[in-house]
């Protein structure tokens, strides 16, 4: 709705930290009532200079302005946009995520216009040239005629340069000053607004739905809901994890609703990032295929949200405002009155958790489900003098199916910690008997220090539980994995997949399905893409990640497993052996058996008893600063202001050190989420006002953290 005469605009400016929760109230002048609204961007007196900054409320003015010499209300001085940014339901949504996530609206509201839209100037409306049938000469010449003649035939116009480039730009203007032709402004697309279309598939309306299912299965169905969407008028936003699977995914969705699907992720360069976003917001899309920061599309009639592979990491934002995308997603439905989908092969717990509790529906899709799988228990390797990194039966399984003419993929984690102490005897690793998580062993000071709490103690000489002396560190890496194989497999070529050689991928991923190569070992790169169809997938060291300093490493490992296991193909018939040290965790036997839901129930027990979500609210404080005794005097000031406001404060702690910084972390942990942020806020304050040069360190804070450690 647009200002009215006598109103006034708050305006947020589009600057630095500083004032950026802080809207400026400008009065709007006469002439620019009908362009003011909120969304768009306006320029405005700031002192002596002009700033541009974001319209986010108008009211009427309280009132004449005050007595001479008191401060005065400004009159804004232009609106640069014919149409909003962003709608009131978006903006909504971005002080929502404001509140949620402890940071500024401009932050927020920068999710909702891109950079490379908020900071540029827009470009003046194309003219049009139109005809002016009353006005025509009877008298012309040959070019005159041909340009009035291709006018008259075009009632609405066309663009004057169009006809300028064909060479009749001085016809053009002399048919202008003769009064035949006159030049109007382009009309711009009005975008799409209104609520949400009438019926539709069950989605559009009621619980959020979780979708479980493997990936084809999913997609399928994925496909379908948005086709319906469609046809009812409604508008859908769809997102995956990685840009390869968005490429995917929209080439699906276009084969079944047509050409008004746009690609929009982050890696798209910035003029089409640009362009893109410009046609999402005037209409000329109805489906939007992205990564996580298509969830802000500027979509008028949203009908639908998908969130696929809801439970991966990189739904989560890694800086302000840290918000994470399901919750996201289910707040802009809410907000919009759109359907929310949650997919995955593997949910979150969280979402596990409240599907049971009722507050989601359950959809489970057909699915292939894993290929055959072989538990390898190393222990029994060990006892019978075979210590070796790979099993005998993996190298007979390995050698069978590159006899028959399949491919092999070897999987080692190397994500976290790995240097943790494991009993050879009977599987126990040694954890922290307050957080739950194990503690990473420090072979140079044969120490063992809890990553959450901070807790540090001398490695034990003898296992905890079973008394045994065979506790040892484990960890193999892709490179020792890789000697290995080329030393058992001589005949055969051999490629590695981790960080380091991350740039071949392509290159192997085509030789790899050409048969050229049918010899991989890599880390989680494996499964980029969903591009590896391996006969058989060998899991080297299943229990590197169940070990991992965060109560998260069990779901993440159970996770992760079903990904890389879930890469098996034919022909021959798809295997996998799964190498470990606790045959018997719930992870791998969840693996084993297919037994989801065991696994999850046996997971939300442990986190009740521990007090971990979804049953208590996180909070990440890390204090960084120039050595360790600065951070730690800023973590220091942060717990105690976190632990008057009520929350339990595990450390501090010290954290990897980053961009040349030392850090010291705390985790704040409350029953309820409005308890948390509250301390998580006073922790904040606690650190002093942000900026550059700051003395005295510098504090992050992410509310629902992903990452503990």
């Amino acid at each position: 709705m647009s200002a009215a005469a006598g109103d006034c605009a708050e305006v947020l400016l589009d600057r630095a930290a500083g004032i950026a929760d802080r809207p400026l109230t400008y009065r709007v002048p006469a002439g620019l009532h009908d362009g003011v609204t909120v969304g768009v961007r306006a320029l405005v007196p700031l002192g002596a200079r002009t700033a541009l900054g974001f319209v986010v409320a108008t009211r009427p003015c309280d009132g004449p302005d005050p007595e001479p010499g008191a401060p005065r209300i400004r009159d804004l001085l232009d609106v640069l946009d014919p149409i909003p940014l962003f709608s009131p339901a978006l903006l909504e949504l971005a002080r929502w995520v404001s509140e949620e996530t402890l940071s500024t609206l401009l932050d927020a509201i920068r999710c909702l216009v891109p950079p490379e839209v908020a900071r540029r100037r827009p470009a003046p409306r194309p003219l049009l040239a139109v005809a002016v049938p009353d006005r025509i000469p009877r008298t012309l010449g040959r070019r005159q005629q041909a340009l009035v003649a291709l006018l008259l035939a075009a009632p609405l116009g066309m663009p004057v340069g169009a006809l300028a480039r064909g060479g009749g730009g001085p016809s053009l203007k002399r048919l202008v000053a003769l009064g035949a032709i006159r030049l109007d402004d382009a009309p711009r697309p009005e975008p799409v607004t209104g609520g949400r279309p009438e019926g539709g598939r069950a989605v559009a309306t009621g619980l959020p739905v979780l979708l479980w299912g493997d990936a084809a299965a999913r997609a399928a169905w994925i496909v379908d809901a948005v086709r319906e969407t469609a046809a009812r008028g409604g508008q859908a936003i769809v997102t995956v994890p990685e840009v390869e699977l968005a490429g995917g995914l929209a080439a699906q969705l276009r084969a079944a609703v047509g050409d008004r699907v746009a690609l929009f992720h982050s890696e798209l360069a910035p003029a089409a990032h640009r362009e893109t976003w410009a046609r999402i917001r005037e209409g000329a899309a109805d489906v939007v295929c992205g990564t996580r920061s298509a969830l802000f599309a500027p979509l008028g009639r949203l009908g639908l949200l998908v969130v696929d592979d809801e439970q991966d990491r990189s739904y989560k934002a890694d800086a302000a405002p840290r918000y994470l995308g399901r919750a996201v997603a289910l707040r802009r439905g809410a907000l919009e009155g759109a359907g929310v989908v949650l997919g995955s092969a593997s949910p979150s717990v969280e979402t596990y958790a409240a599907a049971d509790a009722g507050a989601m529906r359950t959809v489970r899709v057909a699915s292939g489900g894993l290929p055959r799988v072989t538990i390898v228990d190393m222990r029994r390797e060990h006892d019978e003098g075979r210590p070796g990194t790979l099993s005998q039966a993996l190298i007979d399984a390995m050698r069978g199916h590159l006899r028959a003419g399949g491919r092999v993929a070897l999987f080692i984690n190397r994500v976290g910690y790995a240097r943790v102490l494991l009993c050879q005897e009977c599987g126990h690793v040694v954890r922290c008997p307050r957080c739950l998580v194990p503690m990473p062993f420090d072979r140079e000071a044969d120490t063992i220090r809890c990553r959450v709490c901070g807790r540090t103690e001398k490695a034990p000489q003898v296992c905890p539980r079973c008394k045994g002396v065979s506790l040892r560190w484990i960890g193999a890496g892709t490179k020792r994995v890789e000697e290995v194989v080329a030393r058992v497999f001589p005949d055969y070529r051999l490629a590695r997949v981790d960080r380091e050689t991350a740039g071949e991928f392509d290159r192997v991923a085509r030789e790899f399905a050409a048969g050229r190569l049918r010899l991989v070992v890599g880390t989680q790169l494996l499964a980029r893409g969903r591009r590896l169809r391996p006969s058989l997938v060998g899991v080297v060291d299943a229990d590197v990640p169940l070990y991992r300093p965060d109560f998260r490493a069990a779901e993440r490992a159970f996770q992760q497993l079903h990904a890389v296991l879930g890469l098996a193909g034919g022909p021959p018939a798809p295997d996998a052996f799964v190498q470990t040290r606790a045959p018997e965790h719930p992870v791998l036997e969840a693996i084993r058996t297919g037994a989801d839901d065991a696994f999850y129930r046996d997971e939300l027990r442990a986190r009740r008893e521990f007090g971990y979500p979804p049953f208590a609210a996180l909070a990440r404080v890390v204090a960084s600063g120039r050595d360790l005794t600065e951070a730690g005097a800023l973590a220091a000031r942060a717990a105690e202001a976190a632990r008057a406001h009520g929350a339990e404060v595990l450390g501090p702690s010290p954290a990897d050190p980053a961009g040349g910084h030392a850090r010291v972390q705390c985790l704040l942990r409350a029953g309820t989420r409005e308890v948390v942020r509250d301390a998580a806020r006073a922790a904040r304050d606690a650190a002093g006002p942000p900026g550059r040069g700051r003395r005295g360190g510098r504090l992050a804070v992410d509310i629902d953290p992903q990452e503990i450690a």
